[in-house]
């Protein structure tokens, strides 16, 4: 198992900082939950525009820059915070595909982010523990 020093420990940021981060990394969760609903229904304009794959890739990766610095401002590790990030949003990619043809599908698209979400707010340093661990044990 390799030791990873680059990958950081959290480091509990000032309450301002870390409630900062909390409530941009929701709005941005948010905001990619619906997006990914969007994205979802772009598929269907993919064969006859070049642009809406492109597009929808360029939303994701916002995305996830964006909750990606967020969970840096709460005090994770930056590849931590980004690894974290990416693994929401393929999940939300995931969830979208069941929530095709749902009725409600915006709002369970929302409540699935929050759901994927929602355990870095509440458990950060143990999942960054986790997270370290882990890729120490692939790399």
């Amino acid at each position: 198992m390799a030791d990873l020093p680059g990958l950081g420990e959290f480091q509990a940021s000032t309450s301002a900082w870390r409630a900062a981060g909390a409530c941009g990394y929701l709005l941005a969760l948010v905001v990619a939950a619906v997006l990914e609903r969007l994205q979802f229904k772009l598929r269907a304009t993919e064969t006859a525009h070049w642009w809406a794959s492109n597009g929808r890739d360029a939303i994701n990766a916002g995305a996830t820059l964006a909750m990606g610095g967020g969970l840096k401002a709460m005090g994770f590790s930056l590849p931590v915070a980004f690894l974290l990030a990416a693994a929401v949003m393929l999940g939300l990619s995931l969830a979208q595909i069941g929530l095709e043809r749902h009725r409600h599908a915006g709002l369970l698209s929302v409540a699935a982010a929050l759901l994927f979400g929602t355990p870095v707010l509440l458990f950060p340093a143990p999942i960054q523990d986790g997270c370290r661990r882990l890729l120490e044990a692939l790399f």
